[in-house]
């Protein structure tokens, strides 16, 4: 059909509305690019496929691809030895495990829903995958979980342990009587990644130390205690052995999803296929459509 007669007949603006009843953006693309078949057995594979979702959605509303993404982007740099965010890797999990369900459930419904259960069956289970990022990434904070690796179990150890020291230090510098005449309040605060207190300026020196800051007014300095030096030197040089560390686990949990990404790509794209099925099928019950009788007709 020629580009005009699609205007014409205002297809790109039923394609938008259909791509409204997708789940995620590469359903919404595949929707938008969509155009009419002169091809017989494709066009009545597409009305058996929308029938077939339209009957499944009715007994099984709670079916979808809720949680979804296109992550072929992503699988795409971790091919390129990129190293991708927590996010990110829980991304690929969370869609890799939606696609498994979806999977399970077109396949063992498959007698009833053939067509369906076809494209079910294209979607990869990916369970080491899905598994190694779960049991190293945090769903709820999206942060390296200390089991993901012995050597980071250990330095997070190593770091409370030098994090308790060096507050425990500060404290006692805090309350020292001979130290509060000088203190602006008697609190622990943070000034480039180091810890310190607030001194009066008028005081300066008073509390030996390193001067890191001073407040707006000028009247106050926060200044790191020359007896915490060695303490805060410690602890940041262990928040700099994690950072390392998790970035390890980053990267090699990138590569994994990296030599996956043939099969990562085949999922989205079978993802976004019954994407587009199923947002033909909501189309056609939100528009009460029925399945058209085609007919041949030879002149």
């Amino acid at each position: 059909m020629n580009q005009k007669h699609w205007t014409t007949l205002e297809l790109p603006k039923v394609l938008a509305r259909l791509a409204n009843y997708t789940s995620f953006s590469a359903g919404s693309e595949r929707a938008r690019a969509l155009s009419p078949s002169p091809d017989p057995e494709t066009v009545i594979r597409r009305l058996r496929e929308t029938s077939e979702a339209r009957r499944l959605l009715s007994i099984k509303t709670d079916l979808g691809l809720g949680g979804v993404r296109d992550v072929r982007p992503l699988a795409q740099v971790a091919a390129r030895n990129g190293t991708l965010l927590p996010q990110e890797l829980l991304d690929v999990r969370i869609t890799l495990v939606g696609a498994r369900e979806l999977r399970r459930a077109l396949v063992r419904l498959s007698d009833q829903f053939p067509l369906l259960g076809d494209l079910g069956a294209r979607i990869n289970d990916l369970p080491g995958l899905i598994n190694e990022i779960g049991r190293c990434i945090d769903e709820d904070r999206a942060e390296v979980l200390d089991s993901a690796s012995p050597a980071l179990a250990s330095i997070r150890r190593e770091l409370r342990a030098a994090f308790d020291r060096l507050q425990d230090k500060l404290q006692r510098v805090l309350t020292n009587p001979r130290n509060g005449p000088y203190l602006q309040e008697a609190l622990i605060t943070q000034r480039g990644g180091r810890y310190v207190v607030p001194i009066r300026a008028e005081f300066k020196g008073r509390i030996p130390g390193i001067v890191h800051d001073q407040s707006s007014s000028g009247a106050t300095l926060f200044v790191e205690p020359l007896a915490t030096v060695e303490l805060n030197n410690a602890w940041r040089e262990l928040q700099l052995k994690e950072e390392r560390e998790v970035h390890k686990v980053l990267h090699e949990l990138s590569q994994r999803v990296g030599a996956e990404e043939p099969l990562i790509a085949n999922t989205v794209e079978a993802l976004a296929e019954l994407d587009v099925i199923f947002a033909r099928a909501r189309y056609a019950d939100a528009t009460r459509c029925s399945e058209p009788a085609l007919g041949v007709f030879v002149l």
